[in-house]
């Protein structure tokens, strides 16, 4: 059983990663040719190369389920093509050994693909975005954040205008809404973070509002407790699908912290957590299609099943997914949902063709 495992594996293995190269390069191809009217003589050619060279690696581990998908489809059905699935059968092997077969190299892959999610895309897709930034103009070199941010903390809302790439932040004001009610204004030329809790405010200028009349002052420095960490704030920045596993749950629990909506980063975290299932539920539909309908189909109808399937299941994660940040259906089962639909599916016709 060991060569057998080893000759499908192989088999879809090679396909797998064929198609995921296929669908890297078109992503790549399409996305210069839609941003290649960026270019002039700061943001030159090269520099959009290295920022799509960057978001590669967060592509891949997109497109590994599709990938997985019709990489199934081609391998097994090179296989059936070629009669070798009939003989295994003949042979007395069951057709759900030769599912687990194929299954093997994608769940490896799928692993791949979540370290990948986890440690490589989220630093390449940020640094991609910095580059973007810095090169086209919209930040200043020493800066890692710029254009401002709006946070809630605590009883505060904080605005901020820029932060360094040490965490220094410019133009910090503070709202304190104390109690449901405006309290105070406070607006310092610069913050800096002294431990978890605290921050020291330079150049200080306040109003404070009572009944019967506002306050003015101003101090040179004060310190500012408050839960804010500098990772919070360059967090708020990024698009969630640009962070990691553990940078969305950090940021959801700060979100959860200071009674705001998290939907958005558990969503995506639940997104990328479920990959892995996402991929073998998709397979073992490519299996149970493979000896069914599309057994004795052409490589090209194949591959235009293995897309239809794709997109269909991709919609239908985006939908619930979707509907769950509208709804009281929690992100988890908008994403689990579709991934179970298509397993139970998927399950069914095997169990149909055995």
């Amino acid at each position: 059983m060991g060569k057998l495992d080893r000759y499908i594996g192989n088999s879809v293995l090679m396909a797998v990663c064929l198609v995921a190269f296929v669908l890297l390069g078109l992503d790549f191809a399409i996305t210069f040719i839609d941003e290649v009217k960026k270019i002039n003589e700061q943001y030159t050619t090269a520099i959009l190369m290295e920022v799509l060279a960057l978001r590669l690696p967060g592509k891949l581990a997109e497109y590994l389920p599709v990938s997985s998908l019709i990489g199934t489809l081609i391998g097994l059905g090179a296989l059936a093509s070629t009669s070798e699935i009939t003989v295994m059968r003949a042979a007395g092997i069951p057709l759900w050994r030769i599912g687990l077969s194929a299954c093997k190299p994608i769940l490896l892959l799928s692993l791949m693909g979540l370290l990948i999610a986890e440690f490589v895309s989220p630093i390449a897709e940020q640094k991609a975005n910095l580059v973007d930034k810095l090169q086209s103009g919209r930040a200043a070199s020493s800066f890692s954040i710029t254009g401002g941010s709006w946070l809630k903390t605590d009883t505060d809302y904080v605005y901020i205008d820029a932060a360094d790439q040490d965490g220094t932040l410019y133009k910090i004001t503070i709202y304190d809404r104390s109690d449901d009610q405006l309290k105070s204004i406070k607006t310092a030329k610069t913050a800096i973070q002294v431990n978890d809790s605290e921050w020291l405010l330079q150049d200080i200028k306040s109003s404070s509002f009572y009944e019967d009349r506002i306050e003015t002052n101003t101090q040179k420095e004060e310190r500012w407790t408050s839960t804010l960490k500098s990772d919070y704030l360059y967090l708020s920045t990024q698009e969630p699908d640009s962070l990691s596993l553990t940078q969305l749950n950090q940021y959801a629990q700060f979100l959860q912290q200071q009674g705001l909506n998290t939907g958005n980063y558990e969503l995506e975290f639940w997104n990328k957590v479920f990959r892995p299932l996402s991929s073998l539920a998709l397979v073992i539909v490519a299996i149970s299609t493979i000896f069914g309908p599309l057994r004795s189909s052409t490589m090209g109808a194949r591959i235009f099943s293995g897309v239809l399937i794709g997109l269909l299941f991709q919609n239908s994660l985006y939908i619930t997914g979707r509907m769950s940040l509208v709804s009281s259906l929690p992100p988890l089962l908008g994403i689990l949902i579709p991934i179970l639909v298509c397993l139970a599916a998927g399950l069914y016709l095997l169990k149909k063709r055995n």
